[in-house]
């Protein structure tokens, strides 16, 4: 994907913000905007949305070693949503992250109370 078709979604789901602004389902946790999935412009959103995450990601290389990319809230979000439901790794292959900064990721975000901490297990996989 192109970076201007990117910046094409991008203005794309802006303007969809700006119509969802009265929306009564609308949330706000901190930063993020978390919008009703049920209404039309909800829907609209997501699929716009899921084109911009399902793009390949290019990895970086500094000195030999990969560079660290920040999380974005959408792949926290999609942790959050599907830590319990998704093995690490599937969860790895779909944000296009290693095993390791997944499971490092998750560790953190039981830390901070963002996840409930589970069985021994389970953290295994």
């Amino acid at each position: 994907m192109t970076k201007e078709e990117k910046k094409r979604l991008r203005m794309q789901i802006i303007r969809l913000l700006d119509e969802c602004d009265d929306c009564e389902h609308k949330t706000r946790l901190g930063s993020s905007t978390t919008v009703c999935k049920q209404c039309p412009i909800g829907q609209k959103m997501t699929e716009i949305s899921s084109k911009l995450e399902k793009a390949p990601k290019k990895l970086e290389y500094l000195d030999g070693k990969p560079i660290q990319m920040p999380w974005r809230t959408t792949e926290e979000q999609f942790i959050i949503e599907n830590h319990n439901k998704m093995s690490y790794e599937e969860i790895a292959d779909e944000l296009g992250r290693t095993l390791t900064s997944v499971k490092s990721k998750i560790k953190k975000m039981r830390r901070a109370g963002l996840i409930p901490k589970e069985n021994k297990s389970k953290l295994s996989s």
